[in-house]
């Protein structure tokens, strides 16, 4: 295999592992929800949703009435599986031999908390700061990232042993 195929190979197997934590990411914040709705972050709108209505907002007008409203909300939706399938691509890229689930799983999920909460979130007005968040809102979302990003690498090592292994 080439070296170009190779780095393709491992980002690509990376996008997959970050979609297992993603589904990770979204059970626990289901379970949240549920079991502890005070310690959801303080969202004011869905990022999904925000992203599609900026993207809207670069087609004309005639053609954005046309897209139906389903497509937009599985647009909205896949947004968040594409977020997660990102960092683990790009976990992939850094690391593609993989690495320690308890050592590089919770430096991932906070880098990939960090962006979001500590960067653009706010930046787009969808969230206020973090120092302004009540104390189950700023200390249950980095756990939940740093889960996802144990999962993350965990898919990652069982899918490169599996695959690029063999």
């Amino acid at each position: 295999m080439h070296q170009h195929d190779s780095t393709l190979a491992h980002v690509a197997i990376g996008a997959a592992a970050g979609l297992a934590g993603t589904f990770v990411m979204q059970a626990l914040m289901a379970a949240n929800k549920k079991l502890a709705p005070q310690t959801m972050p303080p969202i004011r709108r869905d990022p999904g949703e925000f992203m599609v209505e900026k993207a809207e907002e670069m087609v004309p007008y005639t053609a954005r009435e046309k897209i139906p409203d389903a497509a937009e909300t599985v647009a909205a939706k896949s947004l968040h599986m594409g977020y997660g399938a990102t960092f683990g691509a790009l976990y992939a890229a850094m690391r593609p031999e993989g690495g320690s689930v308890l050592l590089e799983g919770p430096v991932l999920g906070l880098l990939t908390w960090a962006a979001g909460y500590l960067g653009w979130l706010p930046a787009s007005g969808l969230m206020p700061p973090v120092w302004q968040h009540k104390p189950g809102q700023a200390l249950v979302p980095p756990v939940n990232h740093a889960l996802f990003g144990m999962a993350t690498v965990a898919a990652y090592d069982l899918l490169h042993d599996q695959i690029l292994e063999t």
